[in-house]
């Protein structure tokens, strides 16, 4: 009996063994690696492909040089080398190398043997097949040759864009490891009714072999947090194109939003004939985001949106290759700031929309078309479409994603209305359920022709009385001059604020500018939302202040270190959906509350949002607050309260909205 009790175990065993073996499994390669620079292009004619020299340096990946010291203005060719074991259980799988981001230009090198180029997108994710090439139960070398000279074959061009050039494997790598046939991506699409909260889906899968015809599919969807299944069944999926294509009923949702996200999590196993070969699982919401007439909706509800830009590499002792914790602390900052609303300049690290998805935050995610060149050129069109393809097939499932932005600031004469309309065509052909916009800063004097009225939701980056205009108070007239343009039709602010050292007055002038500015949005009921510039000082090639890996434009409500200025206070309060307007003592220990929900900017409904308060003791207390639509308000009693102390208003998640008294 033991003996048979031991053989099941064994079959068991080994039956776990080959199922986990030939699903997806991934093997982590960053920490230690070996660096060299080559300033003279000598390493080809050398043969450092093969292997680098003794002089090579330890680094850890991910990595820039340009906060190295000595290398901090380091523009050129670098090398990186890394050896690591295929484990003998791999034999026979397919093997692919997966970069999160290399900046900007790479050659992939495995055993000497040149397997790869990925040029003129440093931002986005890329694979290199290395199944035929790798060695198992064996040492492999794997050298990249590294590239981040300014260049007119790149998005960002030349010198033409206001953040850092850092060079360098700046996020990780990952060799991923699977059966045959293999998933590239899955993509899932819910089309959500709102008047009952269900849902049915969408399924594209791509796989990364052309040939194949026929897919099996096992779906499963499933709750994140609390792991209950939404849907569980074996799909034949159909080819369509490049891409096989299903459909799932999902039943009730509960829906994403910026105070609740809510997410899910759908797994796709792959089958051939009855045996699993890959396994993804991808995080998703369901939201819907509409734009109707002059307003912006979100779940069938008009909302007014404020929000906040980060810079990244711009922590000096990181760079580009930042570490999730500074990740962790953007987004934590931003939460406690209120944002509900966010967009960045360039594509960034996957970890920061996860966590965008996981806390709340819509993101308007762009490629880096940087005011220059006017106009593409086939080569850079193509480009830029590289690089739509590349973010839009790894970010397609955040539902943080709101829009795609195709352009920031671009001016000059030759700028080809066509060319956008193209690009969003090809936008749309990817992703046919979000916006894709251009941001302009001369949305005020181009008014109709303006490329920002090409996109889904116009917009304009507002500067008046620093970068345009003489005095601030000038605002109401440059309104006027958009609003004979703007029609039927929302305007989204993205961007606004004080940049030193280019302009002198410091944080207070910061505050006032900012204060003036948001009432004046605030007034204009078309205005969906408005995206404050920046969170931090931010590193720069362009920067007027620092040098060397301290090179920054001082911008932010924060330093490069996320010390907070006073201004980020003031963000804080004018970004805060809650108003409280009375605290009346009734005695030593109980006060009365009016609060109100603002109408202006911001104006969405709020639900359940907490008060906490101290009692005698120091407990911590709370109570629930009711659903309040935009200008209702509320007043409430706060019993056994600490005489010294005050009270915060939470949301549901516990990020504090505004503290009694206003204090740090």
């Amino acid at each position: 009996m033991k003996k048979r009790f031991c053989l099941i175990c064994f079959v068991l065993i080994n039956i776990i063994s080959l199922k986990a073996q030939t699903l997806r499994n991934t093997v982590v390669l960053n920490g230690n690696w070996r660096f060299i620079t080559d300033s003279t292009n000598a390493g080809v004619a050398k043969q450092w492909s093969k292997g680098l020299p003794g002089a090579a340096v330890n680094v850890q990946v991910p990595h820039t040089w340009n906060v190295m010291k000595g290398l901090e203005d380091y523009i050129g060719l670098a090398w990186y080398e890394k050896e690591f074991t295929v484990p003998a259980q791999y034999r026979n799988k397919q093997l692919r190398l997966k970069f999160e981001a290399i900046y900007h230009d790479a050659i992939i090198f495995l055993n000497g043997v040149q397997l790869a180029t990925h040029t003129n997108a440093g931002y986005t994710t890329f694979y290199v097949d290395i199944t035929k090439e790798a060695k198992a139960a064996s040492a492999n070398k794997l050298v990249i040759a590294v590239n981040n000279n300014f260049s007119d074959s790149n998005l960002p061009y030349k010198k033409k864009f206001d953040w850092c050039a850092d060079g360098g494997i700046i996020r990780g790598v990952h060799l991923q490891v699977t059966g045959k046939p293999s998933i590239k991506y899955v993509h899932i699409t819910p089309d959500i009714n709102l008047t009952d909260s269900t849902a049915k889906a969408a399924i594209n899968l791509k796989l990364w072999e052309d040939d194949i015809t026929a897919v099996q599919a096992v779906v499963r969807i499933n709750e994140k947090r609390s792991g209950k299944n939404l849907f569980n069944q074996k799909l034949a999926l159909s080819k369509s194109g490049n891409e096989f294509i299903g459909a799932v009923d999902i039943g009730k949702v509960h829906l994403w939003h910026f105070n609740d996200p809510f997410l899910y999590q759908v797994q796709v196993t792959l089958q051939n004939n009855t045996q699993p070969t890959d396994q993804v699982t991808q995080t998703f919401g369901c939201r819907k985001i509409e734009l109707r007439g002059p307003q912006l909706f979100l779940n069938g509800e008009a909302v007014r949106l404020p929000g906040l830009e980060y810079m990244p590499s711009s922590h000096p002792q990181y760079g580009s290759a930042e570490p999730r914790w500074v990740m962790d602390s953007v987004a934590n900052m931003m939460k406690d700031l209120n944002v509900t609303i966010s967009r960045f300049h360039w594509q960034v690290d996957e970890y920061m929309l996860d966590q965008f998805d996981e806390k709340g935050i819509l993101l308007q995610a762009e490629i880096p078309w940087w005011q220059q060149p006017d106009k593409l050129s086939p080569k850079l069109e193509e480009v830029a479409r590289k690089q739509f393809t590349e973010m839009i097939e790894r970010d397609y499932n955040h539902p943080c994603i709101f829009a795609w932005g195709i352009s920031n600031e671009v001016h000059g004469n030759n700028r080809d209305p066509n060319q956008y309309r193209a690009l969003k065509q090809f936008v749309k052909g990817l992703d046919s359920v979000r916006m894709a916009n251009v941001v302009s800063n001369e949305t005020f004097r181009r008014k109709q022709n303006d490329e920002s009225f090409i996109g889904d939701l116009p917009t304009w980056n507002e500067y008046i009385g620093t970068w345009f205009g003489k005095q601030t108070n000038e605002l109401p007239a440059y309104f006027a001059e958009v609003e004979s343009a703007m029609g039927n039709r929302p305007l989204l602010i993205t961007e606004n604020g004080l940049c030193e050292p280019r302009f002198a007055g410091g944080d207070l002038r910061r505050i006032d500018d900012m204060i003036y500015h948001y009432n004046e949005w605030a007034k204009r009921k078309y205005i969906a939302g408005c995206i404050y510039f920046c969170l931090n000082d931010y590193r720069t090639h362009m920067g007027e202040d620092g040098s060397a890996n301290y090179k920054a434009r001082i911008h932010g409500i924060t330093d490069m270190y996320f010390n907070r200025k006073s201004s980020y206070y003031v963000f804080k309060q004018l970004a805060s959906p809650i108003l409280i307007t009375n605290v009346k003592k009734l005695s030593e220990t109980t006060v009365q509350v009016t609060i109100q929900n603002k109408d202006q900017l911001p104006s969405y409904i709020v639900r359940d949002f907490m008060v906490t308060w101290p009692n005698g003791k120091n407990k911590m207390l709370q109570q629930k607050l009711p659903t309040l639509k935009p200008g209702e308000t509320f007043i409430f009693t706060l019993e056994d309260m600490n005489a010294r102390a005050g009270f915060d208003i939470c949301t549901p998640a516990g990020y504090r909205v505004i503290s009694y008294p206003f204090v740090h």
